[in-house]
């Protein structure tokens, strides 16, 4: 009896380290039969769940539909609990809730069923806006299993037709793995391993005599992975590991995310995360998660094996001293790389390695601070001011700055640390102009990728300084934008008579503050403009039941940049 009680307290004691998604990820018991597909047709997938991406987690599953008018289904009973129409993310996009405290979330869509649709269109015509995010009472809009819900499209930011779908926790709104709650799929392909990356941790660390990474392509022969060449790796002190690994499903070509990783030296496990579930606060760690520098650098998306200081990702079940080994001289050692799919298909790669000593410490480059992952930090130039709020960081940054002057612009160029190094969180970043300007509310704050190519930051003038937020390094300088948008128009209204048209369309573009807002009115009347931001798209699809047919009418257009200059367009056309 003894024996049992201290077996319980010992596990109370493993459960109270874990975090609450660790734990609630461990506890949950994903049911296998009780939703449907969302789709009448055999599912193949263009991505899936945790699938690295820019700044961000992949929150679900993508469904290929070729084009777009494919029929989508609730999964299971419940309601539509809320509705987001927007010109970029899901753009339109419907969630439902449902009784096993499930929420099914499905995006991208071209249009909802007559019933949604009929509720969407009278309340963006009730707010005057396309855009809007809605939740709804219990009672509003029941549905069935297996009920058609809205048909498939390529709203929002799809980069093509497909069907974005979600299962997320209600109570907790964390996305869950769709593919753990058994929807018929079929996988029999392992994950592939394209390169090994190596990291020397610090100035006592060397990978083959270098304190840099090191790149190792991956081959595979006699039905295993190999480092290419065969080559002899010398490593010295602390080390961490990285690998380029991409999971590939049956009958698709599409790349998607690995579900598991695991990695072991001398057969002692170092490392083992896998991608249940996490909380969108949480996502933008994918940055510390992958190498940053990598993806900027090379579009290049790998998992680190191993964890910075400031990495809070509840994803990782178990490091061992943060996933980095010390490796000790005499000592030869096998290290294994094991990538999983969910359906526990397996990659591995094993590769040997000798350890020796490092004589002396590495030269490490010169910087201007040191600014603490943890802390506050704060940084200021005579035309220049940083303040960094506590944990904006996911290691300690040794941080560097120079400036350069350029006539393009009102102020010098600040260059800012190194853009291939990761911000977490927003910091506030002032910069005086030192160029005269004819107005202040004109200015802006932009990131410099190219001289050709800028992105607006934002900014206020404010006592001499422009202010605004960020959360990348770079290039940044002072810009005037008093330049309008652009509209031109995709229909002809040269031909008058548009009565043979479905609808009206404009190509609006604004290249240096961007779009802030458009308005467009038929006979005074204000009508429903829909915008696909990706493709710089605004159109109006004609209302029998708004829009009186068989007459003139007058249309107007406005659209409006993020520094408040407008454009104007009008036309008489007959429909």
């Amino acid at each position: 009896m003894k024996h049992i009680k201290t077996n319980i307290i010992t596990f109370l004691s493993f459960l109270s380290f874990l975090s609450p998604v660790q734990l609630s990820a461990q506890q949950k018991n994903h049911p296998k039969n009780y939703f449907r597909s969302p789709v009448d047709f055999t599912i193949t997938l263009s991505g899936n769940f945790a699938e690295l991406r820019n700044n961000h987690f992949h929150s679900g599953i993508d469904i290929r539909t070729f084009t777009t008018g494919k029929k989508v289904y609730a999964i299971a009973d419940g309601f539509v609990s809320r509705i987001k129409i927007s010109a970029g993310g899901y753009g339109k996009a419907i969630y439902i809730d449902h009784p096993n405290g499930y929420t099914s979330v499905y995006g991208h869509l071209d249009d909802f069923n007559k019933t949604i649709n009929e509720f969407v269109k009278a309340h963006q015509y009730s707010k005057n806006t396309f855009e809007f995010d809605l939740n709804l009472k219990k009672d509003r809009f029941p549905v069935k299993k297996g009920e058609v819900i809205a048909i498939s499209g390529n709203t929002g930011s799809s980069a093509g037709p497909h069907l974005h779908f979600e299962i997320r926790d209600t109570k907790s709104e964390h996305p869950l793995n769709p593919l753990l709650f058994g929807f018929k799929i079929k996988d029999t392909t392992p994950p592939k391993i394209f390169n090994l990356y190596v990291y020397p941790i610090d100035s006592l660390s060397s990978v083959n005599g270098k304190n840099t990474r090191q790149k190792f392509p991956v081959t595979y022969y006699n039905n295993a992975y190999h480092l290419k060449g065969d080559p002899k790796i010398i490593l010295s002190g602390n080390i961490g590991f990285g690998i380029q690994v991409n999971d590939y499903l049956d009958n698709t070509w599409g790349k998607c995310g690995i579900y598991k990783m695991k990695v072991k030296v001398n057969d002692s496990l170092i490392t083992d995360y896998s991608f249940k579930e996490f909380s969108f606060d949480e996502s933008r760690y994918i940055n510390s998660h992958m190498d940053y520098s990598l993806n900027i650098m090379e579009k290049r998306r790998i998992h680190k094996c191993f964890k910075e200081p400031n990495n809070k990702l509840s994803m990782y079940n178990y490091f061992s001293n943060s996933g980095i080994y010390n490796f000790k001289a005499g000592t030869r050692y096998k290290i294994d790389f094991l990538a999983y799919d969910t359906k526990n298909n397996l990659a591995k790669l094993r590769i040997f390695a000798q350890a020796k000593e490092t004589s002396k410490p590495f030269k490490q480059s010169d910087y201007n601070q040191l600014l603490s992952c943890i802390n506050e930090n704060v940084f200021k130039k005579d035309e220049l001011e940083l303040k960094f709020p506590t944990n904006s960081f996911y290691s300690d940054v040794k941080f560097k700055y120079s400036k350069k002057t350029d006539s393009t612009y009102l102020s010098d160029i600040h260059s800012i640390h190194e853009r291939t190094t990761a911000v977490h969180k927003y910091y506030t970043i002032a910069i005086k102009p030192n160029r005269t300007f004819k107005n202040e509310n004109k200015l802006f704050i932009a990131t410099i990728e190219k001289p050709d190519k800028i992105s607006n930051v934002g900014g206020a003038y404010i006592n001499g300084w422009v202010k605004s937020k960020t959360n990348v390094f770079g290039d940044f300088a002072i810009v005037q934008d008093t330049t309008p948008p652009t509209i031109k128009p995709r229909t002809n209204f040269k031909l008058k008579n548009l009565s043979v048209q479905d609808k009206i369309s404009f190509t609006i573009e604004d290249e240096l503050s961007g779009i802030k807002s458009y308005n467009g009115t038929i006979d005074g009347k204000w009508v429903l403009f829909e915008y696909d931001a990706k493709n710089n798209h605004l159109f109006y699809k004609f209302d029998k039941k708004r829009l009186l047919p068989n007459r003139k009418h007058k249309l107007e257009i406005e659209v409006t940049d993020k520094l408040n200059n407008k454009a104007n367009f009008q036309a008489d056309f007959f429909w």
